[in-house]
Order: structure tokens, then C-alpha cells, then sequence
């Protein structure tokens, strides 16, 4: 895509895989405009999730070459930093290694946290890619298949100051991905009042650290994580009328 449209984007990396795979981005922007601010999109944290990648892809393909006003300006408005597969290794190792059964590894596979924080090279070289971006906005996840929005903090049930704006524009959000498909997801709310608490996700990191102020996870629709191929334009559509949506009411409510 940065081959294709090399006047708004460009290919960057931000960080590597313990397997020596580069984690790579683009960052749509002309490069006249520095002083915007920063959209930044991370998918596929969870390498199963497999609709996520696609969905952001998907979105990104939206911001470059639609003819639709809203998602013109909506690229225009914005130095967007966006990552469709943060986890490359478990990405490959999901396609790859499918058939593998349980495991005797005391430390279960799914939950172990690493024995501290950024104890892992993704996290810790992204972690640094972030923490270099001045002015961002907004930080958004993708996740799959709860179908619902989250707000931080995930691992408490006290709620951030402007908690009730980002219900808002959550809201708002959702409203415009419900007239694509007629999907519903719960939320918006955290996780501890939504789903249950959980420590360590990028999101809560974010805001406690970076300041950034709106700051969503997206949990996609996605079926026992295997949604088909053929569907993957059904929710790259909601998704880029669901950030529509989320972009507008942000302004609407003063924050750009």
C-alpha cells in the first residue's frame, strides 16, 4: 500500500519479534503536515484473532482510496499510525501449527504475563515506538469475538476523568456500525463492569502513561474466532463507520 499511494503512506516499522520478524505499520500523512494529531490502530495482539489483522488492513485500504467525503476528511484530519499485526510470530505460528493439542507447560499459554513488564521484545520495542509519538490522541485496539467496547482502566472498577465523554463517543461509535450490519455489542464500560477485570492490556498502559485521551478497545464480531474470508468486507465496513462515527463525536465534544 505505501508503494501504491507513496503521497500519504509510509511504510514503518515498530519493533521486532523475537523470531527477528519486523512489526510493521504505515503511517498515513502527507509529510508537510507533522503537527496533527496522532490515530494510532494496533491489531492482532492475539494471534487467533484473526479477523482483527484483516479488519485493520481492510481499514487502512478504506483511508486511501475512498471516495467517500466523510472518510476523506477523516483521513486528512489525522497522522495515523496503524499496526494490522503486532504479534507476527504467533500470527505465523497460528496458521502454521493448527493442530497442536493441550499442553503439560505449567505456565498456561493464554494468560501467562511474562515475568515482568515488557519482559517481551514486541511489547517492549512497540512500547518504545509509542512513547515516541508526541500529540496523540486517540490509541485503538482491536481485539475479537466479544463484540463489545471497552474503556479503561481494565483492572478496576474506578472510572478515568472523562469517562462519561468516552461513553459518549463510544456510543456514538456503535450507533454507526449498528446501521452497516445491524450487529450489536455491549458496551461501552470497562472490563471489570462488562466482562471481568484483567491487567496488563495495552490500553490501560496508555492512558496511565502516554496521558492519551481517548483511548478504546474494539472486541470484533468473529464467531469462535473463525470468521470467513468472504465476510471480512461485512466488518471492515462497520469498523470504518464505527471510527467514523467515533471521530465525529470526538469533535463534536471539542477534543480536536
Amino acid at each position: 500500500m505505501s508503494d501504491q499511494h507513496p503521497q500519504w503512506a509510509q511504510l514503518v516499522v515498530g519493533g521486532q519479534s523475537y523470531e527477528g520478524r519486523k512489526i510493521l505499520g504505515l503511517r498515513i500523512n502527507t509529510p508537510t503536515d507533522v503537527n496533527k494529531p496522532v490515530m494510532f490502530i494496533e491489531s492482532g495482539i492475539h494471534a487467533r484473532e484473526w479477523i482483527t489483522p484483516a479488519t485493520t488492513t481492510y481499514f487502512i485500504n478504506e483511508l486511501l482510496t475512498s471516495s467517500d467525503p466523510e472518510i476523506m476528511e477523516m483521513r486528512d484530519l489525522f497522522d495515523w499510525h496503524i499496526f494490522p499485526t503486532v504479534n507476527p510470530d504467533g500470527y505465523h505460528y497460528s496458521y502454521t501449527r493448527v493442530n497442536y493439542g493441550s499442553s503439560s507447560n505449567p505456565c498456561n499459554y493464554q494468560t501467562y504475563a511474562g515475568s515482568q513488564p515488557f519482559s517481551e521484545i514486541e511489547t517492549r520495542s512497540l512500547s518504545e515506538y509509542i512513547s515516541g509519538l508526541e500529540n496523540m490522541l486517540g490509541y485503538i485496539s482491536f481485539h475479537a469475538d466479544a463484540q463489545m467496547l471497552l474503556l479503561p482502566y481494565s483492572d478496576s472498577s474506578e472510572h478515568i476523568d472523562n469517562y462519561d465523554d468516552l461513553k459518549q463517543i463510544g456510543d456514538a461509535s456503535l450507533r454507526r456500525g449498528y446501521a452497516v450490519n445491524k450487529a450489536k455489542y455491549d458496551g461501552p464500560g470497562t472490563a471489570s463492569e462488562i466482562l471481568y477485570k484483567a491487567s496488563g492490556g495495552s490500553i490501560d498502559w496508555v492512558r496511565y502513561t502516554q496521558g492519551t485521551r481517548l483511548v478504546y478497545v474494539y472486541e470484533l464480531r468473529g464467531r469462535f474466532f473463525q470468521w470467513p474470508a468472504s465476510r471480512i468486507h461485512e466488518q471492515g465496513d462497520e469498523v470504518t463507520q464505527m471510527m467514523a462515527g467515533l471521530v465525529s463525536e470526538a469533535r463534536n465534544l471539542g477534543y480536536f
